[in-house]
């Protein structure tokens, strides 16, 4: 016998809601199968490293090396180097006036006027060599004494004036004027005695020209050297 009893059959909603469950489970287990068989993100683990001795401060570099020792230089012996000044002594040999030449060493600093002051200075002490001869009083002094552009400017004291004859006065004129040129031979002398232009020398008058030069002794005198 044909059983007729009607069926009853899901309503649509449940029919939904039964899918939407099944496709979750789905999901969800679709989700824990891939985190299962993908890789791992490798980590890198770096070893621990011990540091003896202070730490560095931070924001200080360490250095790269040690510290090179360098040696101070050794001082050097240096030695200045020394120039000459050059005077004149009357010779003793013959009649006529003639003059020899002496050196003495300056430091190599010396001014032209340091170095003809310290010439000057030599001359006024005498010689100290034989066969050399001087005809300024020893009470002579250099006043003052300056190079200039135009010539060479001597002042004596006024013992250059005193004692002798003509012969001495030449000797003595001569003397100053070349030991004052020696730097520059055809310089001019301007020759003062106690700040005063000398135009006469001695008691007999002997004329000085003004300036006076080496020329005008050899021509005016008959002066001449021995050793230059």
């Amino acid at each position: 016998m044909e059983d007729k009893s009607p069926r009853h059959r899901p309503s649509l909603g449940v029919i939904l809601g039964l899918a939407a469950v099944i496709l979750s489970a789905g999901s969800a287990t679709a989700w824990l199968t891939w985190r299962s068989i993908a890789p791992k993100t490798p980590v890198v683990e770096f070893p621990e490293i011990e540091i003896e001795g202070e730490a560095i401060p931070e924001g200080v570099d360490a250095p790269t090396s040690p510290p090179v020792e360098v040696p101070d230089p050794p001082e050097a012996d240096v030695t200045s180097p020394r120039q000459e000044a050059t005077l004149y002594w009357l010779s003793s040999e013959g009649d006529a006036v003639a003059l020899n030449s002496s050196s003495i060493e300056l430091p190599a600093e010396a001014s032209s006027s340091d170095t003809l002051e310290l010439a000057f200075a030599s001359l006024m002490d005498g010689p100290e060599s034989a066969g050399a001869a001087t005809g300024i009083p020893p009470e002579t002094e250099l006043l003052a004494l300056s190079v200039e552009s135009e010539g060479v400017y001597v002042n004596l004291s006024e013992d250059f004036t005193y004692g002798g004859g003509s012969a001495s006065m030449i000797g003595r004129l001569a003397q100053v004027v070349y030991t004052a040129t020696a730097l520059e031979p055809e310089s001019p002398v301007w020759l003062s005695v106690e700040g005063e232009p000398l135009t006469l020398l001695g008691g007999e008058g002997l004329e000085v020209r003004q300036p006076i030069t080496r020329s005008d002794l050899e021509s005016d005198f008959g002066v001449e050297t021995l050793a230059d």
